[in-house]
């Protein structure tokens, strides 16, 4: 028992040359301290060494062989593994005592000794006082770092304030973000990610001398100071810093806070800084950006989508918009892409900017898209009702989605609630959902498949690994990402990547759309290199039920594809059927389908002007996309009875027939009609018609 009592006592350390010293003082602390004993500085320093952790007292003699106890004393304050043991001085001159305390020294002990109930009550209350002294210590620094924490900075930060104001000066504050230290700490591991931190901090306070530094928590470090200086000084820190991890270029964005006439508290200081920093999140182009009301617009914003997100779920603020996606060879309507849009009652409409970002940031997609899907599937009764023929709706869906539940489950129940047949919904993932756990997201790919649902990838060639995430999953089609259209230059580089990349997904077996097109020559362009769907302002911008139907009964957008044809063009054998097959064939080409309605399928540009049409949709408006309405009125019964003669015979894929047409500016032609017949198990009668002016007097046969 009495050597459990021993170890459990406080270890003090007694450093006197002289004997008897040593044993006055051991006789007087040992029964309620552990003692060793050191006769001189150099034997203290090693005891002080080895037993720094369990050291609660030093008693000190100054006046000693080898080292001497100020020597000593002056070691133990500038060894930050050693500075918080208390020192207390053993000495009979009063000046020393002074210097002591100057150097450090907690207490002091005069000799010859003081009784033994004061001596040990001057030991108890110097343990005492560096006990909580080390305790406020480490509560009021970062452990890692040992910069100070938040709350201590926060005191710092008044100070300075202060000193600040008598100089007439503003107080700034900087909120650093280190990017990529997930990354870095998966290359290197945690330890060495902690190495950086420590060096970080190091590297703060040398560029910021005489600042407040403090870490804040994660990889976030904050400094404050004179709103003329430190946003000078932030350009080469960014330098210095680079090259401070392990061969890897280290990066950072920083946000910037000055005050102006009124006064911010500190913590509200380093808010304001950290939104600046995470307005320029995401833009690697972008290292510092200063707080200002664009800054502080975007942090309400974001509040009040976190605070009102239910609600405007439960109360249908957000709102499905169609945008239509148009078959690029016919110029009918064959998707919808599904859009959220929130109408907000007391912000009115809000920028899809503003709260998708946000709702992906804080794990809120999944409820959102989930949503969407369900809004399609309940409004689909209403736009049947309403006479829109329905086509496949598409909706998007981010990496995050499948992280947050079990997305083909939850898609599935509620198509099946609303009976809505799983064809007519398309799985729209973005591409950079793929630049991570290829196999998880092929397993999902394959049972959209399965339950017959299309998958689309979006945004191909955004900036992500395009090529490799074809290689790895199985899309039904890709939407070229619309910064395509944005850097258009059908002449360049550009146009040369556009069609390379549509070439080769049809070699692929995968359809393609391009999104973002706003001008004929973008959409001539398509068409010519032979991009199937096409989506963009020039066809029409995205609208609700309501708005779409009132612009479709005025004539202003495209019809919808009927679905028989729908079938044939996203068929394997449709899909080769694009305008591209045709660039080397010359003359005027025309194909429909021998339906009763004669649907036009595809026209040349030489088909254009032998009707004196601009383009396809003014053609397919002019011709009601029937091939019976080209025709002239009173050679239609010689043409219908032509084309149904070549369909009963057995033998005649390929005919001849002449007849008039009539002209979008109203004049007659006669043209020669060469017609080869295709006949499709599945989607029937295809004909593919050579027509010339008789003018031209080209050879038939």
């Amino acid at each position: 028992m009495g050597q459990i009592d021993s170890q459990n006592k406080k270890l003090v350390l007694v450093v006197d040359d002289e004997e008897i010293n040593r044993e006055l003082l051991g006789n007087i602390l040992h029964e309620k301290y552990r003692v060793e004993y050191a006769c001189d500085g150099e034997e203290a320093m090693q005891c002080i060494r080895r037993d720094r952790t369990i050291l609660s007292c030093i008693l000190l003699d100054l006046s000693m062989p080898k080292k001497s106890g100020l020597e000593v004393l002056s070691e133990i304050r500038t060894d930050d593994m050693l500075s918080h043991i208390p020192v207390m001085i053993l000495t009979a001159h009063q000046e020393a005592e002074i210097e002591s305390l100057e150097n450090g020294a907690y207490d002091f002990i005069v000799k010859p000794f003081e009784t033994p109930s004061l001596i040990l009550a001057r030991v108890a209350k110097t343990i005492l006082h560096a006990e909580e002294t080390y305790i406020i210590r480490e509560t009021e620094k970062d452990k890692l770092t040992d910069l100070p924490n938040l709350m201590f900075f926060t005191k710092l930060c008044e100070l300075e304030r202060m000193n600040l104001k008598k100089i007439g000066s503003k107080a700034a504050y900087a909120f650093f973000n280190i990017l990529n230290m997930k990354a870095y700490n998966t290359h290197y591991s945690f330890s060495e990610g902690d190495k950086l931190l420590y060096r970080v901090g190091q590297m703060l306070q040398v560029c910021f001398t005489d600042m407040p530094v403090c870490r804040l928590s994660d990889d976030h470090f904050a400094v404050m100071g004179d709103a003329t200086e430190l946003p000078k000084i932030l350009p080469s820190f960014l330098n210095k810093i680079k090259t401070t991890g392990r061969g890897t270029a280290i990066d950072f964005q920083v946000g910037v806070f000055i005050e102006q006439d009124e006064q911010v508290d500190p913590s509200n200081a380093i808010d304001y800084a950290r939104l600046a920093c995470n307005h320029i999140r995401g833009d690697l182009n972008k290292h510092i950006s200063v707080f200002d009301n664009s800054v502080l617009r975007q942090f309400e914003d974001k509040q009040h989508v976190l605070e009102f997100f239910e609600q405007a779920l439960r109360e249908h603020w957000v709102k499905v918009f169609y945008q239509p996606i148009v078959r690029a060879i016919t110029g009918e309507i064959c998707n919808f892409e599904a859009l959220a849009r929130w109408q907000d009652p007391s912000k009115g409409m809000l920028n899809p900017g503003i709260f998708i970002p946000v709702i992906e940031d804080y794990k809120l997609s999944a409820k959102m898209d989930l949503y969407m899907v369900e809004e399609v599937c309940r409004e689909a009764e209403e736009r049947k009702s309403k006479g829109i023929k329905q086509v496949p709706v598409s909706v998007n869906f981010s990496r995050n989605d499948f992280d947050q539940c079990n997305m083909i489950e939850e898609i599935t129940k509620i198509t099946n609630k609303y009976n809505y047949p799983h064809e007519m919904l398309v799985i729209e993932i973005t591409e950079s959902a793929f630049s991570s756990n290829h196999e998880y997201l092929q397993e999902q790919i394959d049972l959209f498949h399965k339950e017959g649902f299309k998958v689309w990838m979006d945004d191909f060639g955004d900036g992500f690994a395009s090529l490799n995430v074809l290689q790895k999953h199985n899309f039904d089609l890709i939407k070229l990402d619309m910064g395509f259209m944005r850097a258009f230059n059908p002449e360049g580089k550009n146009g040369q990547i556009i069609t390379d990349i549509i070439r080769m997904a049809q070699h692929l077996g995968i359809h393609t759309l391009c999104e973002g097109i706003e001008n004929r020559e973008q959409l001539e362009f398509l068409q010519d290199v032979g991009c199937e769907k096409i989506q963009g302002f020039y066809y029409g911008r995205p609208m609700t039920t309501a708005d779409f139907l009132q612009d479709s009964r005025a004539g202003k957008l495209p019809r919808i594809e009927a679905a028989e044809n729908a079938e044939f063009f996203e068929d394997r054998w449709g899909f080769w059927f694009t305008k591209d097959m045709f660039n080397e064939v010359p003359g005027s080409i025309l194909v429909y389908k021998a339906s009763g309605n004669e649907d036009i399928l595809y026209v040349s540009k030489e088909i254009l002007e032998l009707f004196e049409c601009e383009t396809i949709k003014e053609f397919l408006e002019y011709t009601k996309h029937s091939f019976r309405n080209i025709v002239h009125p009173k050679d239609l019964e010689k043409t219908e009875n032509a084309i149904w003669e070549q369909i009963n015979s057995s033998n005649k894929m390929r005919d001849y027939v002449k007849y008039r047409i009539i002209t979008k500016k109203g004049n007659v032609k006669v043209v020669e009609d060469l017609g080869h017949l295709v006949h499709h198990k599945v989607y029937g009668n295809i004909f593919f018609v050579f027509m010339y002016d008789e003018k031209e007097r080209l050879p038939v046969g």
